[in-house]
């Protein structure tokens, strides 16, 4: 159960037993812990996963995908996030999807978003992770930009994730032993992790009151739309996925 809070405050303990926990911007060679997070549907989630760190005293990246369906980096609340997290220490890395672009359009597009991410930040912007490279199999290393998908840190020995709320059979207290020998890289994605470790049903449907709540705050300045809708966009919605209204 590492997913559950107390369990990943106990995993952090743990980590930091064995050798130095660090974000990919401080690693320099030596046989440590890089401790990242890939943040792929709501920034607040990947906040309260670094209160936790920031409680614990270690420090991690977390890698926002500015092209993300579900969040915005530029928007008030999530720019707020961000900037405290980089003032407790965190480095604020690139989520980057290559198959966005073409091959010429890469490290044009790499830029951009960048620019995007320093702006959102205040901060420059020094490590790239890749988004979903196991799927579509492109792993492009970025001049100038350190990468978690780097061959000195990403094998078999030295790599371990959480995709899918699982670890492919490695114990992840044990696995993280191998740090004695040489550095290794952990991946945990803050989706995964709730006060009472949900499955993704659970932690979906807060992610989607969450959401649909951002929602109604942004239009209850409607007059037309408080008509139509009242004090509970949720409750609303819920009705009409339940019971759809007929032509």
């Amino acid at each position: 159960m590492i997913f559950q809070f107390e369990q990943f405050r106990r995993f952090l303990e743990h980590l930091k037993s064995l050798a130095a926990v660090l974000p990919l911007r401080d690693w320099k060679g030596e046989n440590a812990i890089i401790l990242r997070h890939d943040i792929d549907f709501d920034i607040a989630m990947a906040h309260r996963v670094a209160e936790i760190e920031k409680d614990v005293g270690v420090l991690s990246t977390h890698y926002i995908l500015t092209t993300c369906p579900t969040y915005n980096p530029l928007e008030k609340v999530n720019r707020d996030l961000l900037r405290e997290m980089c003032d407790w220490g965190f480095e604020i890395g690139l989520h980057f999807d290559p198959t966005l672009y073409s091959d010429e359009e890469m490290t044009d597009a790499v830029d951009r978003e960048i620019d995007v991410l320093r702006f959102a930040t205040g901060t420059d912007v020094r490590s790239i992770s890749l988004h979903n490279p196991s799927v579509h199999g492109q792993f492009p290393l970025f001049d100038g930009y350190r990468n978690a998908y780097d061959p000195e840190i990403f094998d078999n020995e030295c790599y371990l994730s959480d995709s899918r709320m699982q670890f492919r059979g490695k114990d992840p207290f044990e696995f993280v032993r191998v740090v004695s020998e040489k550095p290794v890289q952990v991946l945990l994605h803050p989706l995964h992790f709730t006060r009472d470790g949900d499955g993704y049903d659970g932690i979906f449907a807060e992610g989607i009151r969450n959401h649909v709540e951002k929602i109604h705050q942004t239009f209850q300045v409607n007059e037309t739309y408080m008509e139509h809708v009242g004090g509970d966009l949720f409750g609303v919605v819920q009705d009409q996925v339940c019971c759809p209204r007929t032509p």
